[in-house]
């Protein structure tokens, strides 16, 4: 779903349509930055290289949905300056096509894939792709990568023993940074959105603690009956943004137990609390069983911007935020959406994110010291703000709170996500979360940020968490894989039982399934191997 949803994003300013042209944003960018100079594309002289020095090496994309599938634009082009690599890229029409190409031997120089297609386990192999490390030290690279990042890409070689790294997993999100970080939420957490212009017309009754939010959601239900409460249709969420408050949520199916083991979420305490709560729901009225069958997230959107929710469930992110204000005040035009924010007693949110996406540079590699060479830049701090922010100084300034400030040639560009394209061509190559994350928040007020921000402090980063899952061909991978396959159905039963009786009764019920499935062996499986992860780490 994410990888969807970055497509969308790009445009932020979609929704309020787009009256400049491609063609004349290029015309006024060119005379900019005629006149701005050779200087102003924030690059050193000695940096650039011209066209006659340029290498170009294929780039293959395995991303269907990807917005863009060429190496032209402002940024690309500012990358070629800083590198002197070019690329002809080319976009992968379905997700079968890498898989025939890497049995086939077939591969082009540089391939970016998902970390989640399974791409990235076969192509860490020596006999396809050169490693990193090996590059770095035979062209002398400057280019020192974190110990972390490189165990992470070891723990996917398809030789245990092989030493090597083969990719840098991408757009991840380190402790450090988000430690560092005062502004906004992960990516990939569950965001609550309710009406605000409803909220009001009750009296504005505070809603910071989990009670208090139970309580007004009773309030709407007794004034509002016809609507839902609760708008629980988001298959893509599905009532996730309340497991944030019961030790349930983030974006990791494991977690550590009070006694430090890690286990399957759904055998810890804060499951039940959590199913518990949203059956509670379920039988005030607050969301319907026909609303939990819906799998289109359209259907549920639709929904909420008619006026018939007043929670909704989407990413937490300000540009969603504008965008539910907007369509819904085509229906309602006194109609004000804001975020919930998490509640001040919720409890610890784990969140891990070590990477999606990995590039690689195959065997086939015409010049995989180009390749390296272009990779490094693209890691640097200056090559990730590049590509996802464009110049600074031109396209950007930063704030006081490390927030991008867009000029107004960007805004209007990102109005419409061709424009965008063609003009600027931004990518999420080599970023990191935070580079994501911070643009949602640019050009924001603060009360909007404040919303999103609040209790922030109580999602915490584990990067071992996403190394936690077994192999899938492992026998703790095939029980993870059966006890998944269970979850949605047993999962749907507990929210709709008819009585509290029956709830814990079906929970019971559930329980006994997981330990026959065999959830304790995965446990004892997670937890050997987390313990083993930490000590590699040293941490």
């Amino acid at each position: 779903m994410k990888r969807r949803i970055i497509a969308i994003v790009l445009a932020t300013g979609m929704l309020c349509g787009c009256s400049t042209s491609a063609d004349t944003v290029k015309e006024e960018k060119a005379v900019a930055a005629e006149e701005e100079g050779n200087d102003a594309a924030g690059e050193e002289e000695s940096a650039n290289v011209s066209d006659e020095g340029v290498v170009t090496l294929d780039w293959w994309t395995d991303f269907s949905w990807y917005y863009s599938d060429n190496w032209e634009g402002i940024i690309p082009e500012e990358i070629t300056r800083a590198t002197g690599v070019a690329c002809e890229v080319t976009r992968a029409a379905d997700s079968g096509q890498l898989n025939l190409m890497i049995a086939s031997g077939e591969l082009p120089d540089i391939i970016w894939c998902d970390n989640g297609s399974g791409a990235v386990d076969r192509l860490c192999d020596s006999n396809l792709c050169y490693s990193y490390n090996e590059l770095i030290e035979q062209y002398g690279i400057d280019w020192e990568v974190s110990p972390e990042r490189i165990y992470v890409a070891r723990t996917h070689n398809i030789d245990e023993a092989d030493e090597n790294f083969y990719t840098i997993l991408q757009n991840y999100l380190s402790e450090e940074d988000w430690a560092d970080n005062e502004v906004g939420c992960p990516i990939n957490i569950a965001g609550l959105y309710y009406r605000k212009d409803i909220w009001e017309e009750l009296g504005c009754p505070e809603m910071n603690t989990v009670e208090q939010i139970k309580e007004v959601m009773a309030m709407v239900k007794d004034k509002y009956p016809d609507m839902q409460v609760i708008n629980a249709g988001n298959s893509g969420w599905r009532l996730g943004g309340f497991a944030n408050w019961f030790d349930a949520g983030g974006n990791t199916d494991f977690r550590y137990d009070k006694d430090g083991n890690v286990a399957y979420g759904a055998t810890l305490e804060g499951y039940h609390d959590y199913m518990k709560c949203m059956n509670e729901f379920f039988r005030n009225g607050y969301f319907t069983e026909e609303s939990l069958a819906l799998t289109v997230e359209a259907d549920a959107q639709q929904q909420a911007t008619s006026g018939k929710s007043f929670i909704y469930e989407w990413n937490a992110r300000p540009t969603w935020l504008e965008e539910l204000n907007t369509k819904t005040r085509e229906v309602i035009p006194e109609a004000e959406w804001a975020f919930l924010s998490i509640p001040d007693d919720a409890k610890e949110i784990p969140y891990s994110q070590s990477g999606w996406a990995g590039l690689f540079i195959s065997k086939n590699c015409k010049d995989p010291e180009a390749a390296i060479r272009l990779i490094a830049y693209l890691n640097s701090e200056q090559g990730q703000k590049l590509s996802l922010w464009g110049r600074e100084g031109i396209d950007y300034e930063m704030d006081q709170n490390g927030v991008p400030q867009f000029s107004e040639e960007w805004k209007e560009a990102n109005k419409d996500i061709t424009v965008m394209s063609e003009l600027y061509n931004p990518n999420y190559f080599c970023t990191t979360e935070l580079h994501e994350i911070l643009q949602y928040y640019s050009g924001v007020d603060q009360e909007v940020i404040d919303m999103f921000t609040r209790n922030a402090d109580k999602i915490k980063m584990n990067l071992e968490l996403s190394l936690a899952a077994p192999k899938t061909t492992s026998d703790a991978g095939i029980i993870y894989s059966k006890i998944k396959e269970a979850s949605g159905a047993e999962t749907t039963k507990l929210i709709t039982a008819a009585t509290e009786e029956e709830f814990e009764k079906l929970f019971e019920e559930y329980m006994e399934l997981l330990d026959k499935i065999g959830v304790q062996e995965l446990n004892k499986n997670v937890t050997e191997t987390i313990r083993r992860i930490k000590a590699d780490l040293g941490a």
